[in-house]
């Protein structure tokens, strides 16, 4: 009869080596900076919004799968912040550098 130890043993091995892997971080996203977003070109912004971003906002920032951006009163600096970390089903960095700045700075002119 074969024992119950091995079984439960290499069990124990995977779960803490899992566990272990899990845990690990070998490299940090990084995130642009958010007063980075002042730089942004609205009218770049436009364009990478609509290749980017309208899937879920609506080419109209009006609102879709993701929640309405024009009109809601953000700022450049609250975008690049959303942009960079992600929120709810957005990830983090679906646009980085240059053109997060631009499409925190066309968003924001649709908040005005």
């Amino acid at each position: 009869m074969r024992s119950p130890a091995k079984p439960f043993a290499l069990l124990l091995v995977v779960a803490a080596a899992t566990f272990g892997l899990a845990q690990w971080h070998p490299f940090s996203p990084s995130a642009p900076a958010a007063n980075d977003a002042s730089a942004g070109d609205a009218t770049r912004g436009a364009a990478t919004f609509a290749t980017s971003c309208s899937g879920c906002h609506g080419a109209d920032a009006s609102g879709g799968a993701g929640p309405a951006l024009a009109g809601s009163g953000l700022t450049a600096e609250e975008v690049a912040s959303v942009v960079a970390s992600g929120r709810g089903a957005m990830p983090a960095g679906i646009v980085t550098g240059q053109d997060a700045a631009d499409v925190a700075a066309y968003v924001a002119s649709l908040s005005e």
